[in-house]
């Protein structure tokens, strides 16, 4: 029996190196191409090289597919905490809290985003819209600055002349960068029904500071369902032109984050409308607090219980905010 084994392991060994030296050879192969293959792989890739220099198309489609292939990895992230609610219902595209309607309350939908003006305050009490990693990959469109008033608003939306000489910027409650993903996404973002009486200073500062940093947390989570507005708690404010616009002292900014491994977290911001030298994560808050002050139920089409669960307190590891 000794006998047997020892042929049967030579063997084995003899049909191993022979294996082996068969892969060798094989991965020993070059490829080995024509001249005439060589030419036309030259003048493909000098044809795409002008293509690429002086057509936006191709230099578009070409940039996509380089920012896929470098991102593909990225894409996917693991965030710590998060709450696992099960199914949700997404028909409602944007999560849209109530707009109550009558002649108060005007619901208007754009391309990208949805919004509630108020026309005693002539301008939205909340403006929502849905944040995703995929549209933040694309620039169909650069800023076009084009503020007009909305037309569709009966009794009359503000104007650009109600800002002019006021001291008060014209400031998006949806930002014009989380809409550059289509063109006509981009120009409806400069209706005057989203915008709101800023201070420069916390316009270009705090606020800013905050928009980016949910662009930021939608390139990570994968899904941030967002609503910002004025917090319009007082029957009377400060106004700036004709047609009698509302200078707020606070705004909202409200979140719900969703991320690849299914978990979910909410997060609110108050700020007052004015400069600031502290971080952002100073005014966080839970979605429970700013539902209090402004009297709307953020995130309206969750399940009561989910709500409750997600609005009652925020998560700051999950957001990777540290005081």
């Amino acid at each position: 029996m000794p006998e047997k084994k020892a042929t049967k392991s030579k063997s084995k060994s003899a049909s191993s190196g022979s294996s082996k030296k068969s892969g060798s050879s094989k991965s020993g192969r070059h490829i080995k191409l024509t001249l005439k293959e060589l030419i036309i792989i030259a003048v493909a890739a000098v044809v795409l090289f002008f293509a690429y220099q002086y057509s936006p198309t191709v230099r578009s489609v070409v940039d996509d597919v380089i920012a896929e292939i470098l991102t593909q990895d990225e894409d996917k992230t693991e965030v710590s905490g998060g709450t696992e609610i099960g199914n949700v219902d997404l028909s409602d595209e944007y999560l849209l809290p109530v707009c109550p309607g009558g002649a108060d309350h005007i619901h208007r939908d754009y391309t990208g985003y949805s919004l509630c003006y108020r026309e005693s305050y002539e301008q939205a009490e909340w403006a929502a819209t849905c944040l995703t990693r995929e549209k933040l990959k694309k620039k169909a469109s650069g800023r076009t600055d084009n503020f007009r008033p909305d037309p569709e608003v009966e009794t009359g939306s503000s104007t650009l002349a109600d800002y002019k000489g006021s001291g008060y910027d014209r400031g998006h409650l949806v930002p014009a960068a989380d809409l550059a993903w289509s063109e006509k996404s981009m120009d409806d973002s400069f209706y005057m029904t989203n915008m709101s009486p800023q201070t420069a200073d916390f316009n270009r500062g705090i606020w800013k500071e905050l928009e980016e940093k949910v662009r930021d947390w939608a390139k990570e989570f994968g899904t941030v369902y967002t609503v910002s507005g004025p917090i319009l708690e007082k029957k009377k404010y400060k106004t700036i032109g004709k047609s009698k616009v509302a200078v707020p002292e606070y705004y909202y900014k409200v979140l719900l984050a969703h991320t690849d491994d299914d978990k979910w977290s909410a997060i609110g911001f108050i700020l007052p409308n004015a400069g600031s030298d502290k971080p952002f994560i100073d005014f966080a808050v839970p979605v429970d607090e700013v539902e209090r002050r402004c009297n709307i139920d953020f995130f309206a089409p969750l399940d009561d219980d989910v709500e409750a669960q997600l609005e009652s307190k925020f998560d700051a590891k999950f957001w990777g905010l540290k005081k």
